[in-house]
C-alpha cells in the first residue's frame, strides 16, 4: 500500500497547530475562567486532545485511500467497548485521593471518564488515521515514527527530562500502543492503556489507590478476554 505523505504532512500540521496554543499555555486563563473552579479547572491539557482528533477527522474526509484495518470498534465491538470503560469502573470503585476534598469515588469516576474521552480523541488521530496511513512502511518504523510525532506534538523541550527521557517514554509507549492497535484492530484497547498512563502520571505521585485501580483494570481485562475466548469456543462447538 502506497504511503501518501502529502496527507500525512497535512495531518501533522493540523494536529500540532491546533494543540500548540494549549501546550504553550496561551489559553490557561481563559480555560480557568470558563471552568469556574469546577473539577476540571486544572486540566487544561484535555483540550489538546482535539488536535489529533480534528486533524484525523479532516484528513480522513480528504484522503479516501487510507486503510481501514484499524477502526474504532475492531472486530469485537462489545468487548472493546467494555475494555475501554474498565478504567472508569475500576477508579469509581477504588476512588482517587484529591486536594479538593471531593468524594474519592466521585473524583475517580469523573477523572477517569474525562480522560477516557481525552485518550480517545488522541488515539483517533494517532491510530485511526496516522497508523493506518503509515500502513506502507514496516511495523517497527511505523510505531517508532508515531512515538516521535507524539513527543514533538507535546511541545515539551524545556528540561533535560523533556529532551532526553520523555521522548524515550513516548517512543516506547508508542511502540506498545501501536502493536496493541495492530493486534486488536481497534483503538479502544489502546484508549484503555493510554488512560491508565494518564491516571498514573498526570494526577500527582502514584499512590496505592492508583496502583490498585490499574491492577483491577488489568485483572478485569484478563477476565473479559477469557470470557470471550470461551464464548467463541462454545460458538464453534455449537456450529459443528
Amino acid at each position: 500500500m502506497k504511503t501518501n505523505w502529502k496527507y500525512i504532512s497535512l495531518f501533522l500540521i493540523l494536529a500540532i497547530g491546533i494543540s500548540a496554543p494549549i501546550h504553550l499555555g496561551y489559553i490557561d486563563n481563559s480555560f480557568n475562567a470558563f471552568s469556574n473552579d469546577w473539577i476540571i479547572s486544572d486540566w487544561v491539557y484535555l483540550i489538546a486532545g482535539f488536535g489529533p482528533f480534528a486533524a484525523g477527522f479532516i484528513v480522513l474526509l480528504l484522503d479516501k485511500s487510507v486503510s481501514n484495518r484499524i477502526t474504532i470498534w475492531g472486530n469485537e465491538k462489545l468487548k472493546n467497548i467494555l475494555i475501554a470503560l474498565l478504567p472508569v469502573f475500576s477508579f469509581s470503585i477504588i476512588g482517587m485521593e484529591n486536594s479538593s476534598n471531593i468524594n474519592i469515588h466521585y473524583y475517580g469516576f469523573t477523572y477517569a471518564s474525562i480522560n477516557v474521552i481525552y485518550a480517545f480523541l488522541e488515539e483517533f488521530g494517532w491510530r485511526r488515521y496516522l497508523q493506518n496511513a503509515l500502513e506502507g512502511i514496516s511495523k517497527n518504523w511505523k510505531y517508532i515514527l508515531i512515538g516521535i510525532v507524539w513527543w514533538i506534538w507535546h511541545l515539551r523541550f524545556e528540561t533535560h527530562f523533556d529532551i532526553f527521557i520523555f521522548p524515550l517514554i513516548c517512543i516506547g509507549g508508542g511502540y506498545l500502543l501501536g502493536k496493541l492497535a495492530d493486534d486488536t484492530k481497534s483503538i479502544l484497547p489502546v484508549v484503555t492503556i493510554h488512560t491508565l498512563i494518564i491516571l498514573l502520571t498526570n494526577s500527582g505521585t502514584p499512590t496505592m489507590n492508583k496502583m490498585i485501580g490499574v491492577g483491577l483494570t488489568i485483572i478485569a481485562w484478563i477476565i473479559i478476554e477469557q470470557l470471550w475466548k470461551r464464548k467463541k469456543a462454545y460458538g464453534n462447538d455449537y456450529t459443528r
